[in-house]
């Protein structure tokens, strides 16, 4: 299915712009393996739970281990990028991601339920807050969670004129379209999934980790 909200130009050119991050958090990880002390016990640790016996796999999963923590925050400014990219959104990327001025509408995005601890929500809560204060007229916040904790839909009021989303609720938002996110992963599935039983294994976890497409 064609994804009619965003122009195929600007989604394909952030969809590279993931793969390059991703591929820059990998060696950025070997940078700081070799920059840091490494802990022998958690090495060791590693090696015996993961019946690893070769010390070049051992350094591939330490290496993968800490790549996969950038790889996250690349995931969250892909949703960025991508949201930033439709008609009438824009990047702020100072205090908050994302506002849409025609209606109003401001948001952070982040890309899965457990990256925030209760310190961290409390913040971008209180940064929302405050960026609509300095707004003239009425003005609605969003906390977005990409992957929320549970594959359901939902939008819960925390304060006055602020508000926490899951992904597929805040892309439906956005664009208008209540599969607009399951869209988004199959076109980025197609693009960069090395393999068809990758594919097939990636989109079965979608019905673990977002809410069911609308009209199924």
């Amino acid at each position: 299915m064609a994804i009619t909200w965003i122009e195929p130009e600007a989604l394909n050119r952030h969809i590279g712009a993931l793969a390059e991050r991703a591929n820059d958090a990998v060696e950025e990880a070997k940078d700081r393996r070799v920059a840091n002390v490494v802990d022998p016990f958690s090495s060791l640790l590693i090696a015996a739970t993961f019946s690893v016996r070769d010390p070049d796999q051992l350094v591939k999963l330490q290496d993968a281990e800490s790549g996969l923590r950038g790889m996250s925050n690349a995931l969250g400014g892909f949703h960025q990028t991508i949201l930033a990219s439709i008609d009438g959104w824009r990047d702020h990327d100072s205090g908050y991601d994302l506002e849409c001025p025609e209606r109003r509408i401001l948001a952070e995005v982040k890309n899965k339920w457990n990256t925030m601890n209760m310190d961290t929500r409390r913040g971008v809560e209180e940064n929302l807050r405050t960026a609509i204060r300095q707004k003239r007229g009425h003005w609605n916040g969003y906390l977005v969670t990409m992957i929320p904790k549970t594959p359901d839909r939902y939008e819960r009021n925390v304060s006055p004129n602020v508000f926490e989303t899951d992904g597929a609720s805040f892309y439906h938002t956005a664009t208008g379209d209540p599969n607009a996110l399951h869209d988004l992963f199959d076109h980025v599935c197609d693009a960069i999934s090395p393999s068809a039983d990758i594919a097939e294994h990636c989109r079965a976890i979608v019905a673990q980790s977002l809410p069911p497409r609308a009209g199924t």
